[in-house]
């Protein structure tokens, strides 16, 4: 009786529905293979491939392993070397990704709807020399800002009192309030 109801219980699979996974076209840098990667998907037997003009290929394509997330769903990934493709050529591609009981996830590879590193996406380079730029501009703003404030606070820090007059004929320097008086007093 034990070993019925252990050879049940190792014959038991829960029967989930699938769950649908998101796909999406990834490129690390313009000339590296395009990766369909789906994520997110229940259960792992899908398969996922490139096909042109309706019908899979195999030749520049790299499939990857199926490989379980940590709460128990799945991602996989297929590379295409894009390298040979002409820019016309692009739209006569597509991303497949199949599971059971699932209608089939189509992704025509586009290039609007690659998802790039950022450092790539920016083509013209005119477009950083523009931030350098600005951020230049900024940072001056800010200098400019900072020393009329330490100008305005030096002037109100400073007592009234303590007014400092330049007596350049008699060559004397720099007196202050009660010594110019002093001084005024010895010369007349």
């Amino acid at each position: 009786m034990f070993t019925s109801i252990y050879l049940h219980l190792i014959s038991f699979q829960p029967s989930f529905s699938p769950v649908i996974p998101s796909v999406s076209l990834l490129q690390k840098t313009s000339s590296s293979p395009v990766s369909c990667h789906a994520t997110g998907f229940y259960p792992e037997r899908a398969v996922m491939f490139f096909r042109k003009d309706e019908e899979e290929i195999h030749e520049g394509v790299d499939p990857g392993d199926i490989l379980t997330n940590n709460d128990e769903i799945f991602q996989t990934t297929v590379d295409l070397n894009v390298s040979s493709v002409t820019p016309d050529n692009w739209r006569r591609y597509d991303c497949v990704f199949e599971l059971s009981g699932v209608k089939n996830i189509i992704t025509n590879l586009d290039k609007t709807v690659i998802r790039f590193n950022r450092r790539e996406r920016t083509e013209n380079p005119s477009d950083m020399t523009a931030s350098v730029i600005a951020a230049v501009f900024v940072v001056l703003i800010v200098i400019v800002i900072a020393a009329v404030g330490f100008a305005v606070y030096n002037k109100k820090k400073a007592p009234e009192n303590s007014i400092e007059l330049s007596v350049r004929s008699s060559g004397c320097g720099v007196f202050s309030g009660r010594n110019v008086l002093s001084f005024i007093q010895m010369t007349s």
